[in-house]
């Protein structure tokens, strides 16, 4: 139900999904998530990030969502926003269609153009935005009224895509999201919570298939554990000499401050010392790719205060990623415009 006249932003493809429905929003279709590591092919499913889009000027908006989660898993939440601006946040049950109704805020009547677009949207474009748990759409009933996807001049004019671990992965208050917020583009949220192993399939896909103008990598975290520093270097640099051949502007970051890292650690083991080759390894391929489209961002710039940390000393708390987000999005902010993707200002 006038689902062909949305834009869906971050989907990498439909698929059936058992128990929710045929418009399972994935974020990296099936055929691609099948040839990586074990984790990685459940964790592509998520639809964390995924938009629906939409104009309309119907006084009432019926949305029918249904989402899949395990027990006790990340909350299948929903976010709703007219515009930049947060209208609800709908929880949804597990395994259940469930029904919302959606009314413009009568607070926008009142608002400057000044106040409505001073976030990359524009104020009439719905946004439907998923959290981490796979989540279906089977309709949007808009009583008759026209729909359309939104026009390109109501859009953010930058495509980030952000890969990583799960601090990447998050949720929607996660770093890459307050970034992207702060400096007024859209961003892709192609994070593999635990399962960020670098596979040239998925590097392929997301410079072939995923279009961007901007991309952002964290690396490291999620292989430190089971990999070699050969093969990380191999893994790193396949995606880095990708990156400069097409010419993408790409920032590379190393791993963000936890309790495995050299100086916070308790003292010396196999994951500091693999920890610390991956980031010096990443330091060094980007010295020699020796080029403009491409900077490394060291994690504990991006990580300024690790009392951001949860108790784990790994995951940041919304404090961390807010401080992340805001640290990020100043460094982009100057590569951006040195690339004529943001105007000067």
């Amino acid at each position: 139900m006038n689902l062909d006249r949305v834009q869906f932003y971050n989907l990498g493809a439909f698929e059936e999904i058992p128990g929710i429905g045929e418009h399972g929003m994935v974020r990296v279709p099936a055929a691609i998530r099948h040839r990586l590591n074990e984790r990685a092919r459940f964790i592509g499913k998520e639809s964390i990030g995924v938009e629906i889009r939409f104009v309309t000027d119907a006084p009432n908006i019926d949305l029918y969502l249904s989402a899949q989660k395990e027990h006790g898993s990340v909350s299948a939440a929903v976010r709703v926003y007219k515009g930049n601006f947060l209208v609800k946040t709908l929880e949804l049950q597990s395994g259940a269609t469930t029904f919302h109704r959606l009314v413009p805020p009568p607070a926008f009547e009142k608002g400057n153009e000044k106040l409505m677009r001073d976030g990359g949207y524009a104020p009439n474009v719905w946004r439907v935005i998923c959290g981490r748990a796979p989540i279906a759409v089977h309709g949007i009933d808009t009583q008759g009224h026209d729909i359309r996807p939104p026009r390109q001049d109501e859009l953010p004019p930058v495509n980030w895509l952000a890969y990583g671990s799960s601090i990447t992965n998050a949720d929607l208050d996660g770093y890459v999201h307050v970034a992207a917020a702060k400096l007024g583009v859209q961003v892709q949220n192609k994070g593999f919570s635990g399962a960020c192993h670098i596979e040239k399939e998925l590097v392929d896909y997301l410079l072939d298939d995923c279009a961007s103008d901007v991309m952002t990598c964290e690396l490291g975290v999620n292989m430190r554990g089971a990999y070699t520093p050969e093969v990380f270097e191999q893994r790193a640099s396949y995606l880095i000499n990708r990156l400069v051949k097409l010419k993408k502007p790409a920032l590379i970051i190393t791993t963000f401050p936890n309790s495995r890292t050299d100086g916070y650690a308790l003292g010396p083991d196999e994951v500091t010392a693999k920890e610390a080759a991956f980031n010096e390894i990443l330091i060094r391929l980007v010295r020699q790719a020796d080029s403009p489209t491409l900077e490394l961002m060291h994690g504990y710039d991006v990580l300024s205060e690790v009392n951001g940390l949860s108790a784990d000393l790994l995951h940041p708390t919304a404090y961390g990623h807010a401080v992340m987000g805001m640290n990020l999005a100043a460094r982009l902010k100057p590569f951006l415009q040195a690339h004529r993707l943001l105007p000067q200002q």
